[in-house]
């Protein structure tokens, strides 16, 4: 029986791996970056009391919090990053210690630069402006403070605050070194072949044509969750508490309330997503049973949620879908399109392969005024790593492009994610219509496996992270009332919402209920819907751009360049689009309905 065992960090080619040396040549320039930001802070923690007595000091004291922000973010990611592609490196996970709890020393220095700036009177903020065009540019910033001025505490208050970030933080990282690091997967063993389970092998065996390696993946993997779920329960409610503890000093109504405030994000937007998701889960349920009809069996299994509908897969290696990346946005323009080619090709951007203990997921990682940001996949050359590829870099973009215009205290890092998930969303959305006008349109076997893709992409941000946030909401408004919950009850929660979903098609166990354990998006709370809008949002700019409206694109990479210096709701209304209301979202379920259409027209004429 052979083996087949994920490589070792050290055995990954360089040149499939990210360049860190683009931050920082050598560990040596990270320490001396390191105390270089250290003597910053404490200059600028030593001018408390006077850091707005006049328009020149508070330019002064606005340029340096810009240039540290900046500086933080890149000290951050270049210790911070290593840990992701390999959970078992403890030099790596060492110095991230380290580094973070200096990162929290100056966080805690810094707590007093909020409340010393807000108790600048908002008329003495307007005459300094007129005296000083200059600090306009700091406008956005301010602007984002006074939005919090009713929730912003005195000084001590403040610095207390800011003291328990750092250890508060251990919740999240102890949550990812169990997962990365600790769990165990029973293996996959299929046709005398052993495959491993983890979580950067999980989407391709979940994938799987064979029904046998998908119910063993998915099984295995759900299991080993469930073998750690009173741990990983008492590490998520220890940030639900976090969040809910910070909000009641800030005098919020919940801490629901305080992480929304975090993403910028109104409570209507939250409440219009979820009316028009519930009322349009009849969408779901036809999708479920056309994916049944074509996959071939009498009842649709958990394990049934990602198998290919094609008798043949479309093989697609990493070169193929980036190329499909940079092709499918040239309505964007050819410096649009370099960039693209740039981090996918040429700068090494992107860390692409499986290795044992690599973080589950994908990201892309942006510091302000670094060369470029840094794009985190498992790519597993099929239609779905190409996809997520593209979704990644909907981010980068979005980071190359507000960089260019914006300030780093309203860079891509200030950014609400109902903005950010537009970006990333549209990227996929471009490389979805150039394959349906294209490639897809003679190759059936493609043309399926991109509608597979669509609607599985719809799946996770239109089903599966409005049903989080569902749990969310009943596990916050728990935990503010004082009823913790356990782990069995969290995952009976789970279990329940997903059948809701799944209607009469799949049978939800408490396999499927372990759900709210497997996704690291949970560490940050209220985050998941934001998807959902942002998805919304995508579908409907990227459709006027594949027409060729008038100053479609040119809107878009405007939208992309504004960072977060307009308020979300705002940047989306000047698209047209009122995200406070189920309108948008009610659009995006139609676009998702014709999908299931198309599916199921497929299905009837397979028999």
């Amino acid at each position: 029986m052979s083996t087949a065992t994920l490589p070792a960090r050290s055995d990954v080619p360089e040149h499939d791996t990210w360049n860190l040396t683009s931050l920082y040549p050598d560990d040596a320039a990270f320490e001396a970056a390191v105390d270089a930001t250290d003597a910053a802070v404490a200059a600028l923690a030593a001018r408390r009391g006077a850091l707005t007595p006049s328009a020149a000091t508070l330019e002064t004291t606005l340029a340096d919090l810009s240039s540290l922000t900046a500086a933080m973010s890149r000290v951050h990611a270049y210790a911070s990053l290593p840990t992701t592609t390999d959970e078992g490196d403890e030099d790596a996970r060492r110095r991230y210690g380290r580094t973070a709890a200096r990162l929290a020393r100056w966080r805690a220095a810094l707590a007093f630069v909020r409340p010393e700036l807000l108790a600048l009177a908002p008329e003495t903020r307007r005459a300094f402006e007129a005296e000083r065009p200059a600090l306009r540019r700091y406008a956005p910033y301010l602007d984002r403070l006074e939005a919090d001025r009713a929730f912003t505490r005195g000084d001590e208050v403040e610095d207390a605050l800011a003291e328990f970030g750092g250890p508060l933080g251990h919740f999240a990282r102890a949550r990812n070194t169990l997962v990365g690091n600790d769990v165990r997967f029973a293996p996959v063993s299929s046709d005398g072949a052993v495959r491993e389970v983890a979580p950067s092998t999980i989407r391709g065996l979940e994938s799987d044509p064979d029904r046998e390696v998908r119910r063993q993946a998915w099984s295995h993997y759900a299991d080993g969750f469930l073998g750690v779920r009173d741990t990983l329960a008492e590490l998520y409610l220890g940030m639900v508490q976090t969040t809910c503890a910070d909000a009641r000093v800030r005098g919020y109504a919940s801490g629901e309330a305080r992480a929304l405030a975090r993403h910028r994000v109104e409570a209507s937007v939250l409440d219009a997503t979820l009316e028009a998701f519930t009322r349009r889960l009849p969408v779901w349920h036809r999708y479920w049973e056309a994916r049944r009809r074509l996959v071939g069996v009498e009842r649709l299994e958990p394990w049934d949620v990602f198998a290919p509908l094609g008798d043949s897969v479309p093989h697609v290696p990493y070169e193929r879908a980036a190329a499909w990346i940079v092709d499918s946005s040239a309505p964007l323009g050819e410096a649009y399109q370099a960039h693209l080619r740039r981090g996918l090709l040429e700068e090494r951007w992107v860390d692409k392969p499986a290795n044992a203990g690599k973080r589950d997921g994908a990201f892309c990682s942006h510091t302000p005024g670094a060369p470029h940001p840094f794009v985190f996949v498992s790519y597993t050359d099929d239609m779905s790593a190409a996809s997520v590829l593209a979704h990644e870099f909907g981010h980068a973009m979005h980071a190359v492009l507000s960089d260019v215009e914006q300030d780093p205290l309203d860079s891509v890092g200030a950014l609400s994610m109902t903005v950010a998930e537009t970006a990333s969303n549209g990227q996929q959305a471009l490389m979805r219509a150039h394959l349906f006008a294209g490639a897809a349109a003679s190759d059936p076997d493609l043309e399926l496996a991109v509608l597979d893709e669509a609607l599985l992409n719809f799946h996770r941000y239109f089903f599966v992270m409005p049903t989080l946030v569902r749990f969310e909401r009943a596990v916050h408004d728990r935990v503010w009332r004082g009823d913790v919950p356990t782990g069995r009850e969290l995952t009976t929660l789970m279990r329940d919402l997903f059948q809701e979903g799944y209607g009469d098609a799949i049978e939800a166990d408490e396999r499927v209920g372990i759900a709210w354990a497997q996704f690291v998006h949970l560490t940050v709370p209220f985050y998941t819907f934001q998807y959902a809008v942002g998805i919304a949002a995508s579908s409907a700019l990227t459709a006027r751009i594949v027409a060729g409206e008038a100053g479609a694109a040119e809107a878009y990479l405007d939208f992309l360049r504004a960072g977060a210096s307009v308020k979300p709701t705002e940047l989306f209304a000047h698209t047209g689009l009122e995200v406070t209301t189920p309108a948008p979202v009610d659009a995006a379920f139609d676009v998702v309905e014709g999908f299931v259409a198309r599916l199921e027209a497929i299905a009837a004429a397979k028999g």
